[in-house]
């Protein structure tokens, strides 16, 4: 058929009919998206300003007065009763028995000691008998009270023999020495060596 045979309208029909399915598809898409939910609450009213309240700091001012006022005793609490003084106990700092500022003449000492060593020197070979090697050295220690006589011994050293150390000891207590002077008591340190004769 020639174009100018075609009767008119008839390509109408197809227009239609691809509105129609448009119109469908837009329609099952609008149902499809959008959701069974309520419509929003329109938001609160706002609230009524509540007018603003100037503050004051007080002591900004520059007349400010502050009166004091006077503490009313409580009728439920007694009278503070004046508080007992406390009681310390003073302790007393003891002197260490060994603290003596007072000296010996050298030549009294020497004396008391050339008459003692043979004395000290027995105690120790009575205990070389037992043991043949018995050798070392022996510090002595003698606290000489007021009037020359011995009130304390120390007694230590590489001999380490307590019976020679017991026998010097019981030796030393018997001593004599001159009487201290710059002082009440004094203190002096004798060192003794022992080895065996040859």
């Amino acid at each position: 058929m020639s174009e100018a045979h075609r009767p008119p309208g008839g390509n109408t029909k197809y227009i239609v009919a691809g509105v129609v399915l448009l119109a469908g598809a837009a329609g099952l898409f609008w149902m499809l998206t959008s959701s069974p939910e309520p419509p929003p609450e329109p938001p609160p009213a706002p609230a009524k300003k509540k007018k603003e309240v100037e503050r004051v700091n007080p002591l900004a001012q520059q007349n400010l007065i502050i009166e004091e006022e006077e503490e009313e005793p409580d009728a439920a609490e007694p009278e503070a009763q004046p508080e007992e003084p406390v009681k310390r106990k003073v302790r007393r700092v003891k002197r260490d028995t060994w603290d003596c500022e007072g000296d010996l003449d050298r030549g009294g000492l020497r004396k008391v000691m050339n008459s003692a060593r043979p004395q000290v020197r027995t105690c120790y070979e009575r205990r070389l008998k037992v043991n043949t090697i018995l050798q070392g050295d022996v510090k002595l220690t003698v606290k000489v009270g007021a009037g020359g006589e011995v009130t304390a011994t120390r007694i230590g050293g590489s001999l380490r023999d307590n019976e020679v150390f017991s026998c010097v000891r019981r030796l030393a207590k018997n001593w004599k020495f001159p009487k201290p002077t710059g002082g009440n008591c004094a203190v002096v340190n004798i060192p003794f060596q022992f080895s065996p004769k040859r």
